[in-house]
């Protein structure tokens, strides 16, 4: 067989929740099947995400999270790309920062996910600590996924729903970029009644981009993590970041409907399995 490439290698820093699709749960195939490595440093240990459910178990697992990189590091192990998410709480952002510092080569790309909160309001048992905690942690990151809400904590503008006109977007990425990223990609925005998606800006060059989509009613909890492991794998394989951009949200898009076709409970995750055949192919044809 003709010798092949080397496999380009990610570091996935997340929750491991074991039911209800998000976290690493959605990070370890999205990343493998873009044709990245993925290894995993799990953050906590819980029964169920915490949105949708209750009564979930937890275990916290930060003493692993820096002897896991230093050992790493020790391995001589290097990374094409870190990527975090949902952190437990602001000790955990502090441990990442260390990690961050370990693993990360001169060519790592850092993609920080500040997964705190939606709808206006954090998520459970997480509170304003976790601004400042994902303020820091995006100083060290080349690009940055928050959905609206998260911008807006991050940049201490006020949340809104619904329609956002385009100079309240590019207030927050404004505001965004101040804190350092390279690229800034804010999910959930809705510029016009009926449509929602993402609008992003490459701060090295100025281009802005956006995709827009078909609203559907009600929450889908874990597409966030969907899009932004199917994003930040496409970039670790060399994916221009328009190209990753709407390949990601074409195929979050399609496991959203096929969520809502099948009439999955919301809590339960999307269908993105239904859809990997198709992601596939369109990877296929970004790297032929």
């Amino acid at each position: 067989m003709e010798k092949l490439p080397r496999l380009p290698r990610m570091a996935a820093i997340h929750d491991l929740s074991g039911l209800g699709k998000c976290s690493l749960t959605v990070a370890l195939p999205i990343v493998s099947v873009t044709g990245v490595e993925c290894c995993c440093i799990p953050t906590a240990l819980l029964s169920t995400h915490t949105g949708g459910f209750t009564d979930w178990t937890f275990t916290d697992l930060s003493g692993d999270i820096v002897p896991i990189a230093e050992h790493w590091h020790e391995l001589g192990v290097g990374f094409d790309a870190i990527y975090s998410g949902y952190l437990a709480s602001e000790t955990q952002g502090k441990l990442l920062e260390r990690a961050i510092e370990l693993l990360r080569g001169e060519n790592t790309l850092v993609i920080v996910d500040p997964a705190m909160a939606d709808n206006g309001r954090y998520y459970a048992n997480l509170g304003g600590e976790m601004t400042e905690c994902f303020r820091r942690l995006i100083k060290k990151a080349d690009i940055i996924t928050p959905n609206m809400t998260e911008a807006c904590f991050l940049t201490g503008m006020e949340y809104r729903p619904g329609v956002h006109d385009e100079a309240y977007v590019a207030e927050l990425i404004d505001r965004l970029s101040e804190l350092g990223p390279s690229f800034v990609a804010i999910t959930g925005v809705s510029t016009e009644s009926g449509r929602v998606g993402i609008v992003a800006r490459d701060n090295r060059s100025g281009k802005m981009c956006s995709v827009m989509n078909k609203t559907l009613d009600g929450m889908f909890h874990g597409s966030g993590d969907v899009f932004a492991s199917a994003f930040a794998a496409l970039l670790t394989q060399g994916a221009p970041l328009e190209d990753a951009l709407n390949t990601a949200e074409e195929f979050v898009t399609a496991a959203i409907e096929r969520t809502a076709a099948r009439g999955t409970p919301r809590e339960y995750g999307l269908d993105f399995e239904g859809v990997l055949p198709d992601y596939i192919d369109a990877c296929r044809k970004l790297f032929k």
